[in-house]
């Protein structure tokens, strides 16, 4: 079987014409190459010969080194076009892929893993390239030489010829006899250094975890194991490449050894012309040069097709999404969102909502609320439409969210995660993925509402301030910041505030709060929060318990109900009260955002 795989075909657009360029340049060379053969063994059968002169002896040299050079110049073309399909190759298989995973959801993003995206981009693509600069290519040429050189054989020394001929097609099919058992490996090495790419990220990611409880040895044992084992698959593939080898060597040197004992026997026996028998010495070895490049290129393929089996997954991802731009606003429209009736399950996991009716209406602030895994992210995520609901629907002041695209709602509807994700670059640039065309003037005017400005003037390059690796210059506080500044400059009606201030200091959580505060005044707020004094003042709070509403109302209504409301309020409290009394004082930050040190004295408990 050849080894032709639909997706790296499928993917091959753009690039049929310099896999036939090549294909062509490799014939030209074996052209040469036969050409060259039959000029120097007429030129030695007859240099005894006294019809030999110096004149003929002259032009045969020339011919040679005319021959010579032309074959240096198609080998040289030759090299180039492979590389030109290469580089092409690379861009357009990461182009494909690129753009197919910045098509992605939340969602879809989840279930495939940041490692697949990077393995199948980075690794795969140079996996894949192989097979259209060399393994195509050389299937082609592969088919056609041995055909071409027997051609060139048959009238000179027909039974050699037939022998090369047929050796040069069993090899394939014994070369697949292997390729079964490496393609089962190549598939355990895939999946094997996806394993030790994913477990090296994820321990890079929390070295500090790992050192503050002392498990860095460990995990450098289970990275041993896993490189050892990467190692194995290596191996075991070259076992088998070299098995591979071994035996179609032997059927090549044996079959022509077997040639040019025929063609000897025929000279002894004067069937053929001395320069016939030199001719199928320098000939019979070509027979094989093209299944032998064939042969190496498939090796290297397999990895290509192995790679191009999770780039199919990948590309296999459904990212429609329903848009049914034809439903209107409906008559008697509710001013705000509403949720009615939904229901969602994560991919192989229980139901994250159930049955879930609420109004957030237009111009409050609205809390939700409840313990982990309730289901307040989840709606937060169909709010901002990263996930589809599965019952029920969403309306968008009266408009359902299938009317919209994403793009479209996200306009209208924004979110400041838990986890601002910032960039290399600049203050500027980070601010301006909100808004492209926003001014210097529009950038501070969001920078003073988030309490940034003065520190970012402070700055010798202001805007221009570098930020870091992920924001790594900034602290916690100034990055959130930041990423409301984000949310404010996309002038969205309504923004959710998904526990936005889990992971900062006290002085930049109060700060936040003020600046949320203040956005309640024109803005439609949906706040998710773990810390409930907070959330007191906001119009209407839902209580979620297992994907349910459990509870709503405003903050004294619920505290009049003995329910979970209420016990988280208390308990919390309780939480809160213990904390004053065995807090250490620190002096404050700086109000941008910088957590607040110890006193020099040292610290001293209540």
């Amino acid at each position: 079987m050849l080894l032709l795989n639909r997706t790296l075909i499928r993917m091959a657009k753009g690039l049929w014409g310099w896999i036939f360029v090549i294909a062509g340049l490799k014939l030209a060379v074996l052209a040469g190459t036969a050409a060259f053969a039959r000029i120097i063994s007429g030129f030695l059968g007859n240099i005894a010969s006294p019809e030999l002169t110096a004149a003929g002896a002259w032009q045969a040299v020339r011919a040679a080194l005319v021959t010579a050079v032309f074959v240096l110049a198609a080998e040289l073309l030759t090299g180039e076009a492979e590389y030109r399909c290469t580089a092409k190759a690379r861009q357009s298989l990461r182009t494909g892929i690129f753009s197919k995973v910045l098509t992605l959801d939340v969602g879809n993003i989840e279930k495939m893993g940041p490692v697949s995206a990077i393995t199948s981009s980075v690794d795969g693509v140079e996996s894949m390239q192989v097979y259209y600069s060399k393994y195509l290519p050389g299937l082609i040429y592969s088919l056609l030489a041995p055909i071409y050189l027997f051609f060139q054989l048959r009238d000179i020394a027909l039974v050699p010829a037939l022998l090369l001929f047929a050796v040069s097609f069993i090899l394939l099919p014994v070369n697949n006899v292997f390729r079964g058992h490496i393609e089962k490996l190549k598939t355990e090495y895939w999946n094997s250094l996806e394993d030790l790419t994913g477990y090296y990220l994820e321990s890079v990611r929390g070295l500090t975890t790992l050192k503050l409880f002392d498990r860095d040895e460990d995990r450098t044992r289970v990275l041993e194991e896993k490189s050892t084992n990467f190692n194995n698959k290596i191996m075991d593939v070259m076992k088998v490449n070299f098995s591979s080898f071994l035996l179609t060597d032997g059927l090549i040197y044996g079959a022509v050894a077997a040639a040019g004992a025929i063609a000897a026997w025929e000279l002894a026996a004067g069937k053929i012309a001395f320069s016939d028998a030199l001719m199928v010495l320098l000939l019979a070895y070509g027979f094989f040069g093209a299944v032998r490049q064939l042969m190496n290129a498939t090796h290297s393929a397999l990895a290509g097709v192995s790679a191009a089996d999770k780039v199919e997954k990948l590309l296999a991802i459904d990212t429609s999404r329903p848009y049914h731009p034809e439903l209107g606003t409906e008559p008697d429209a509710y001013d705000g969102i509403r949720l009615e009736h939904v229901s969602y399950a994560y991919q192989g996991r229980k139901a994250a909502l159930r049955d879930v009716s609420l109004d957030i209406p237009r111009g409050q602030t609205t809390a939700l609320v409840g313990l982990s895994g309730s289901g307040k992210s989840t709606i937060a995520g169909l709010l901002m439409r990263f996930y589809d609901v599965e019952k029920g629907r969403i309306l968008l002041e009266g408009r359902d969210y299938t009317s919209y695209t994403p793009e479209e709602l996200r306009k209208r509807v924004i979110m400041v995660p838990q986890t601002v994700s910032l960039f290399s670059g600049t203050i500027g640039e980070n601010l301006r993925i909100a808004a492209p065309e926003a001014s210097d003037e529009e950038l501070l005017a969001a920078l003073e509402d988030v309490r940034l400005k003065d520190w970012v003037l402070a700055q010798p390059q202001g805007l221009d301030t570098a930020i870091g690796d992920g924001g790594s210059k900034l602290s916690g506080g100034q990055r959130q910041k930041m990423g409301i500044a984000r949310a404010l400059l996309c002038r969205a009606e309504y923004i959710i505030f998904d526990e936005s201030t889990s992971s900062v200091d006290l002085e930049s959580e109060r700060e936040i709060w003020n600046c949320i505060d203040e956005l309640a005044q024109t803005r439609t707020l949906i706040i998710i929060s773990h810390r409930l004094s907070t959330i007191q003042n906001a119009g209407r709070i839902y209580v979620l318990e297992n994907g349910r509403i459990a509870e709503e109302g405003g903050h004294g209504e619920l505290m009049k109900h003995h329910g979970l409301y209420r016990r988280l309020v208390e308990e919390q409290a309780e939480l809160e009260r213990q904390g004053e009394e065995h807090a250490v004082p620190e002096k404050q930050g700086n109000g941008c955002g910088g957590p607040g040190r110890a006193g020099k004295e040292g610290a001293v408990h209540a």
